[in-house]
């Protein structure tokens, strides 16, 4: 599995990844303290992202899926983004 930073500055582990054809993406995180975060990705930027300290993965596996499949808005990740 490969490492990335979060907005905070934590390495997370990327254990999943989703993606479409149209350049959307989203990866799910495991930080150090065991809790998920989802980044959400346009083609090109990301749009934010969102921890999900007491969720379970299925849970976190669906918001990222749900990004990708159009049903989770760029509306939606604003009011529930992570700010740094």
């Amino acid at each position: 599995m490969s490492h990335k930073f979060n907005q905070r500055g934590i390495k997370m582990q990327v254990i999943k990844v989703f993606s479409n054809q149209e350049g959307k993406q989203s990866l799910i995180g495991l930080a150090p303290d065991g809790s998920f975060c989802v980044q959400f990705f346009n083609p090109g930027y990301l749009v934010g992202e969102i921890n999900y300290p007491n969720k379970s993965f299925p849970y976190v596996e669906d918001a990222a899926e749900n990004w990708t499949l159009g049903v989770m808005t760029e509306e939606t990740i604003e009011k529930y983004k992570t700010t740094v």
